[in-house]
């Protein structure tokens, strides 16, 4: 499926989802495939391209399209070394083209929990492993430290602060039930995180217990980045909505 800014704002309009201007939009898409163990869902960061401040050397200009996430023709993030070429032009290029439009990245990601945790969930969630349950979640995140109460600032991750509704699955097999009189709302530590920093992961394995994990670090920097952004806009508050992939059809 062409995953396009119309097709996920006509799929928000019929839930009545919120649309932001001001602040990137945060969508994941759940595959409609039930793979375990696979990176097989999608992440979309959608945004306004602002302007580039007028009078920037190349250095700074290519520092600059590096923030907002603007690669060169290679597909890379630009060398930052004042050298004009056709990485610097290509990205510069790209940047013109949507220079104060919405612009949409996406990236492979995880929106349910590893084989590992479905089978060997934790004791204290008698109610099974935790899978995130479809729809807008409002100003549920902020930016901070993924797990920094139990292992100090592993690395930089969306955190949950506001309640959100889980799927509990308690058969301990390798595919997720999502059954709606088995649900729960709360807290429940459903971040928005990386995984192997050194390389993309192949296998969800233990990162994900219900959080929304990134197999490619770099990605993950990148939303974080943007988000950083835009921290003081929105308060340190970010929305996260959650589409089933048939939902777009």
């Amino acid at each position: 499926m062409d995953i396009t800014i119309e097709l996920i704002k006509k799929a928000k309009t019929k839930f009545g989802y919120k649309w932001y201007k001001d602040r990137p939009n945060l969508i994941g898409i759940r595959s409609t495939i039930d793979a375990p163990d696979v990176f097989n869902d999608i992440f979309c960061l959608v945004y306004t391209v602002p302007i580039m401040p007028s009078g920037l050397s190349l250095i700074k200009q290519q520092a600059w399209l590096n923030s907002w996430a603007f690669k060169g023709a290679n597909g890379k993030s630009l060398t930052v070394d004042g050298k004009p070429g056709d990485n610097s032009n290509f990205a510069m290029q790209k940047y013109n083209d949507s220079k104060g439009n919405e612009i949409i990245q996406i990236y492979p990601i995880t929106t349910n929990p590893g084989v590992y945790w479905l089978k060997n969930y934790n004791a204290r969630e008698v109610m099974g492993t935790a899978v995130l349950k479809p729809g807008q979640w409002e100003n549920c995140w902020l930016l901070g430290y993924h797990q920094e109460r139990k292992w100090g600032k592993t690395h930089r991750a969306l955190v949950q602060t506001g309640k959100v509704t889980v799927y509990r699955d308690s058969n301990r097999d390798d595919e997720y039930q999502l059954i709606e009189s088995k649900t729960q709302n709360g807290m429940f530590g459903i971040n928005i995180h990386g995984s192997n920093k050194s390389g993309p992961s192949k296998q969800i394995d233990k990162w994900s217990a219900g959080c929304q994990v990134f197999p490619n670090w770099e990605h993950k920097e990148e939303v974080m980045n943007i988000c950083e952004k835009f921290k003081s806009v929105t308060g340190n508050k970010f929305t996260y909505t959650l589409i089933d992939e048939k939902d777009l059809k």
